[in-house]
């Protein structure tokens, strides 16, 4: 026999924002499917990792195309309505196109790349990523770094959906191509201390 179960309704940009403007500016949170989620704090390796992908891909930028990477820092989001449940921060993301400077959120973005830890693994493999391949018409590409280990998980946009390239040693190459551009994982791992296998 079933029986009914009232559940709370997904939280909604607008009620997200709302619950942000009381926090304090030090914490950081994401919107994943109409749930608040916390942020960790992020470990060395996390952020040796994004520093290394965001100081190569900078450069990278075509100028004429007004693109630019954030670490961090910025939202992604469908659209403007403030009904949506889903407003995740990516680690690194690459959006090109015009925007005003006092946004928080990108709609457009081109790039993600999360760095994965234990405490946010199945988050990010599971209903972020599912968000990111189905509701972002504009993502190309979409790589998942392990930070306890060298792999990458690397989704790339076809024509008849994503394809998924797990790349494992040192001279294997992420490969950007919507910026013409690959680093070796020696390069996206350096500086980082991985555990000894």
């Amino acid at each position: 026999m079933s029986h009914a179960v009232a559940l709370p309704p997904p939280t909604t940009i607008a009620a997200f924002d709302e619950f942000l403007a009381s926090q304090p500016d030090d914490s950081a949170w994401e919107l994943i499917d109409g749930g608040i989620l916390a942020m960790t704090n992020p470990t060395a390796n996390h952020e040796e990792i994004v520093g290394n992908l965001s100081a190569a891909l900078r450069p990278m930028m075509p100028a004429d195309r007004r693109c630019r990477v954030s670490a961090g820092g910025l939202r992604v989001q469908v659209s403007d309505d403030a009904r949506d449940t889903y407003a995740p921060r990516p680690d690194v993301m690459v959006w090109c196109g015009r925007m005003e400077g006092t946004r928080t959120f990108v709609t457009m973005p081109m790039i993600i790349v999360e760095v994965l830890s234990p405490s946010n693994m199945d988050s990010d493999r599971g209903a972020k990523l599912r968000f990111y391949k189905s509701s972002l018409p504009t993502l190309r590409q979409i790589a998942l770094v392990y930070q306890d280990q060298m792999r990458v998980e690397n989704y790339l946009r076809t024509d008849t959906g994503w394809d998924l390239v797990t790349l494992i040693r040192p001279d294997d190459a992420l490969s950007f191509e919507a910026l013409m551009f690959a680093m070796p994982l020696s390069d996206v791992y350096g500086g980082v201390e991985l555990p000894s296998a």
